[in-house]
């Protein structure tokens, strides 16, 4: 996997966090905004998702407790994004089984109660007679969910959530580009319910939410920069001397893979090794991680000799700050493709043994 491909999978960015901050006009940051559902975790949980409530539409009987789970874990993820990118984050959200416990349960009851109700009526309308009350009440809801996912996570108050008031100041402060995407999400909606049973149905509901994730993200991106005109509570994250240092030390990273990719790819693996043994501590505010992370790219490349010159430097250090465990998980990682590697120098693998005894392992 390259170096581009593993960045999409991290839980923090801080160069694309840095460069969210740093812009806070909307439509110069909407080309990151509309990729934001097609990045990292996102995109499988897109396609699932989307795919998934298809396929409750064909289950019969048992598409109504799939369709209830579908809902759950979208409105899960859409104000996990939300949240996230509110406290300054460009990288989507795994979604994961920690999505099966939430404690904001009264919150995603608001969820449900406000999808619930808007279906109804739009059935009601439907049944009565009147289609057109129907697709209006329908759009509607999908129109105004985002804004709604919004005041559920950022504000304080459960009635602060479900205030009319704060729901339209989402809409207003969030400009045209709100209203155009959710137009386009209500339309899609729209032709959800034209095509209801053909396979097109499909594709639909994958761009629904689609839709759904990218302007949750941009709700929760203008919460971040706005916040005080909202009236909100957010934890804004401005950059620092330290993020900066951090951004700092991750392009380094990026830089030495880079040259290191480029001696292996002219079969220099000599040449790789001497980078790797030339790259110091100087000027790194956070080694451990700095080398954490560069022993994982190493062991995802499957430089297996370069990932144990590199571990060894890694649990040396770790060591050193007495993180004994993890310089034993280190150690059993090297274990799995290397059978007789033993960390130097001598008095290193003496604290560890007896460290691995103590926790049994």
């Amino acid at each position: 996997m390259s170096d581009d491909a593993t960045r999409e999978f991290r839980l923090d960015d801080p160069q694309a966090d840095a460069l969210m901050v740093s812009t806070p006009e909307t439509w110069r940051y909407l080309p990151k905004l509309l990729y934001y559902p097609l990045r990292g975790y996102a995109m499988p949980v897109v396609i699932t998702l989307g795919l998934g409530l298809w396929l409750a539409g064909y289950a019969g009987p048992f598409g109504i407790p799939l369709s209830g789970v579908m809902m759950g874990l979208l409105g899960y993820y859409s104000m996990n994004v939300v949240q996230r990118t509110a406290l300054g984050h460009a990288i989507p959200p795994p979604l994961g089984s920690e999505a099966l416990f939430q404690g904001e349960r009264l919150r995603l009851l608001a969820l449900i109660a406000y999808i619930g109700g808007a279906a109804t009526c739009a059935v009601l309308a439907s049944r009565a007679g009147h289609p057109a009350y129907a697709t209006l009440i329908g759009c509607a809801a999908v129109y105004f969910l985002p804004a709604f996912l919004a005041n559920l996570v950022l504000q304080q108050s459960l009635d602060g959530a479900v205030n009319p008031i704060n729901l339209l100041s989402f809409v207003f402060h969030t400009g045209i580009p709100y209203l155009v995407a959710c137009l386009a999400l209500a339309g899609v909606a729209y032709l959800v319910m034209l095509l209801s049973g053909h396979v097109g149905e499909a594709v639909l509901l994958t761009v629904l939410v689609y839709g759904l994730v990218f302007v949750c993200h941009m709700v929760g991106y203008v919460a971040y920069h706005q916040h005080e005109q909202l009236g909100i509570a957010v934890h804004v994250a401005r950059p620092t001397a330290e993020s900066r240092a951090l951004e700092g030390q991750q392009q380094r990273l990026e830089l030495l893979l880079k040259q290191m990719d480029e001696q292996l790819a002219a079969h220099a693996p000599q040449a790789a090794r001497d980078l790797l043994l030339a790259e110091d501590d100087a000027g790194l505010i956070n080694p451990r991680s700095f080398h954490e992370e560069l022993f994982e790219a190493l062991r995802q490349r499957h430089q297996d000799a370069l990932s144990l010159v590199q571990a060894e430097r890694l649990m040396n250090l770790l060591v050193k700050a007495k993180r004994f465990p993890r310089a034993l998980d280190i150690w059993e990682q090297c274990l799995d493709f290397a059978k007789d590697f033993v960390p130097g120098p001598p008095s290193l693998p003496g604290p560890l043994a007896e460290q691995a005894l103590k926790e049994k392992r």
